[in-house]
């Protein structure tokens, strides 16, 4: 039953984050992008900007960081690898600059973009 609760919670926050960047001006390109080599929460755009987005929610925001291993940073830039490889044909040979962030929601709905998180 926990797990569940953690999983709804986690779909939940990821839903919420891309609300917040829809409101920031990011359109969102893909939500759970998953792949055979990792997978990435969110991937947006704003402008020129191609953003590979981790989410985290936790009951405070220092452990909510300390959560982003160097594991998931690496399986993170490896799935936004594929989706760019997977979209090449799409991007009409635009050269967008690509970003890793995170996004951080604590248990009181205090919300984080932080940009180029790693």
């Amino acid at each position: 039953m926990k797990k569940i609760n953690h999983y709804r919670r986690g779909k939940w926050a990821e839903y919420y984050a891309a609300l917040y960047l829809f409101i920031k001006g990011y359109g969102i390109l893909k939500m759970r992008y998953k792949t055979k080599v990792g997978e990435v929460d969110i991937v947006a755009r704003r402008g020129k900007t191609i953003c590979f987005v981790e989410v985290k929610y936790r009951e405070n925001y220092s452990d909510a960081v300390d959560s982003i291993s160097a594991k998931s940073q690496s399986r993170i830039r490896r799935a936004g690898q594929h989706y760019l490889f997977e979209h090449d044909r799409e991007s009409n040979n635009v050269d967008y600059q690509l970003r890793c962030d995170a996004i951080i929601i604590t248990k009181n709905l205090f919300i984080r973009h932080i940009e180029n998180a790693f």
